[in-house]
């Protein structure tokens, strides 16, 4: 018996984010152009449908950044056996992980986040590191803007919550 198929629409970003059970879809199919080329709006979807598959549906100009956190694209312009063919081929595949630490962020950003978390100041990490106080902070800034939280403690819960720290191995 053949799998039903049953269609969801959202025009806005807050619509998408208002049908909140990321186990109801198989597939999401999201237009970066309705996430305003913002990562933390992309890190939204990711998160809440972190069980389908989120693929990109490109109609225009579009952040290269954010397609790429796709776990495939459409392109408006794509013929129609193309769309079938990515549609069907993510419809029963397990759900990529595509909100995933290491997509996000780049080896040395994680370096800094995991010194960060232990609590060592930018002057040590970059002394650790062997780089600058500047490129510490620049690290800082990116790693920042792309997990879309601002304050130290949320970089630390954000280290904790991705496995990036042992918590357990603490003892000051």
């Amino acid at each position: 018996m053949k799998d039903s198929i049953e269609l969801s629409y959202a025009e806005t970003l807050e619509e998408a984010l208002k049908f909140g059970q990321s186990d109801l879809f198989k597939i999401v199919i999201v237009n970066p152009v309705t996430l305003n080329n913002s990562k933390k709006s992309l890190n939204n979807i990711l998160t809440l449908y972190n069980k389908s598959n989120v693929i990109g549906l490109i109609s225009n100009h579009y952040d290269r950044n954010l397609s790429d956190n796709f776990a495939d694209n459409i392109f408006i312009t794509d013929r129609h056996e193309t769309i079938t063919q990515i549609i069907s081929k993510h419809f029963n595949a397990a759900p990529t992980s595509t909100n995933d630490i290491d997509n996000t962020l780049s080896e040395r950003e994680i370096d800094v986040l995991k010194l960060l978390a232990t609590g060592k100041s930018n002057k040590e990490i970059a002394e650790q590191l062997f780089i600058s106080i500047h490129t510490v902070i620049s690290h800082r800034k990116n790693i920042s803007n792309k997990i879309g939280v601002k304050s130290t403690a949320a970089l630390v819960i954000y280290a904790v919550a991705n496995g990036l720290i042992d918590v357990d191995g603490f003892t000051e």
